[in-house]
């Protein structure tokens, strides 16, 4: 009975937490979106263009699409080519998927690295308008990385489990 207890509140947690990862990620969205609007309205309707509208939409921009590519949209979900992975056999599949999750892994893991490098050659450049910290602006790069690769991890392990085939 302990394991059971176990496995749900980690279910519960894994609950919680994707809702916490999707509402920031619409906050990112919606920032963005909010950045857009008063730059339209400033534009069109008062027409005095602000500069810091621009900058802050790309940015929010930027984080909202590595935030949402790492911890919203589920792996499987991911536009892929997959014209040979739909005809072969599910075990051909399941190969296929352990493959390219290792490579994943694998690439990702070696590209942490270097990204963290970049980001911190980064510390000494900051945005034009806004000033901020280029390490701040590209470092959805990095929480990108990790948690793709967390991901990439979670499916393949589930890949050798007995409900392999909810992985393919």
């Amino acid at each position: 009975m302990p394991a059971r207890d176990n496995a749900n509140a980690l279910r519960k947690w894994g609950i919680f937490l994707k809702g916490v990862a999707d509402t920031i990620g619409a906050l990112f969205f919606l920032s963005a979106f909010v950045g857009f609007i008063i730059q339209i309205f400033y534009r069109y309707v008062m027409n005095r263009p602000l500069l810091w509208t621009e900058e802050f939409t790309m940015i929010a921009f930027v984080w909202a699409v590595f935030w949402a590519a790492a911890f919203c949209v589920p792996m499987r979900e991911h536009v892929s080519f997959d014209v040979v992975y739909d005809i072969v056999p599910e075990r051909t599949r399941r190969i296929f998927t352990m493959f390219s999750m290792v490579m994943l892994i694998a690439a990702f893991a070696l590209l942490i690295p270097y990204t963290w490098d970049y980001l911190d050659f980064l510390t000494r450049k900051k945005s034009s308008v806004l000033r901020i910290p280029m390490n701040y602006v590209y470092g959805c790069y990095l929480l990108f990385l990790f948690g793709f690769t967390v991901q990439a991890i979670w499916r393949l392990a589930r890949l050798f489990g007995a409900k392999w085939t909810e992985e393919i």
